[in-house]
């Protein structure tokens, strides 16, 4: 794919930056007056910006891993109108088939997803794989958020279905694995009206459902210290740069967050050291009828370990 991904500078969090630099001058002021509490008292505000910046700064920007899927998909770059290049990756069978749209998770990339769906491979299904923005091949933003992530990759989709044949295209069913499946919670429904045919189903891997507990999950020991100051700078970055300031923390939470209208399928990992079982427990309560939920034992959140997802996916595509 030509054009490497660009990074905008990523949003700063304000006042994280103003507790280094306050508590840095007050240590220089303690050195130099031999002032051994004023000293203390400096080093430790000092620790809490440092700390307070890297949680920041975790959040806004992810780690790129420049990856592909193998040979068998072509990729594409599409630009939104403010310039943010979301990349793709598509496949094509030879014959009618239906069609599964995929997701990966944070700071992973298609690469990953094509595994995850080498059931629907099997089964004969066009796929097509997106790079979340700031992930694989697709560009950054200055602030990370699933909202601007799911606008793009919305718009994108609502341009390039103009260019896929839908008389190959029998049905068409999303897959979001983690943050990949919290993306899709919110915007199932509406990438299903901007296609010709609607979504007729959601498989969901271990998704994520709320922001905030992924915040206080990732926040916790040395964390704890940081974790105040990080959570007003990432809400004021957010009111500052992010796509829809109405939103507000409650918001990124299901049910306010999004619950698809369609079937859903759940394959969620027993052993999910990523986000454990608190992410699936806030979703289960707003099951209906037509979802069905597997915990696999084997299954990992990451890597290889697959424990009996294939032979899962292959049941629910075939019925």
């Amino acid at each position: 794919m030509s054009n490497s991904p660009s990074d905008p500078q990523v949003t700063r969090p304000v006042l994280a930056r103003i507790l280094i630099a306050l508590s840095t001058i007050g240590l220089v002021i303690g050195i130099l007056r031999l002032e051994v509490l004023f000293v203390i008292l400096s080093s430790s505000i000092l620790v809490v910006g440092v700390i307070s910046h890297n949680i920041f700064t975790g959040f806004v920007r992810p780690i790129r891993k420049e990856r592909n899927p193998t040979s068998n998909f072509t990729p594409h770059r599409w630009a939104s109108e403010k310039g943010c290049t979301v990349a793709r990756f598509e496949r094509w069978a030879d014959e009618p088939a239906p069609l599964i749209i995929a997701i990966h998770g944070w700071q992973s990339d298609s690469s990953s997803t094509e595994k995850r769906i080498s059931p629907f491979l099997e089964r004969g299904h066009h796929a097509v794989l997106i790079d979340l923005p700031g992930h694989g091949a697709s560009d950054g933003l200055a602030i990370w958020t699933a909202v601007e992530c799911g606008r793009n990759i919305l718009e994108m989709i609502q341009d390039i279905v103009k260019l896929w044949d839908w008389t190959q295209i029998t049905s068409v069913v999303l897959l979001g694995h983690s943050m990949g499946g919290f993306v899709s919670l919110r915007f199932a429904d509406r990438f299903s009206e901007v296609l010709p045919q609607p979504i007729e189903r959601v498989y969901l891997e271990s998704p994520m459902t709320s922001f905030p507990m992924v915040f206080n999950q990732r926040t916790t020991g040395l964390g704890l210290i940081g974790r105040y100051i990080s959570r007003l700078d990432l809400q004021w970055a957010y009111l500052r740069r992010g796509p829809d300031p109405e939103l507000n923390w409650s918001h990124f939470s299901v049910p306010k967050w999004g619950i698809p209208s369609m079937e859903i399928r759940i394959l969620q990992a027993k052993e999910d050291i990523a986000l454990g079982h608190h992410h699936l427990e806030l979703l289960q309560p707003h099951a209906s009828d037509n979802w069905e939920i597997v915990i696999d034992k084997d299954l990992k959140h990451f890597g290889s370990s697959r424990g009996n997802a294939h032979s899962t996916y292959l049941r629910w595509i075939d019925h």
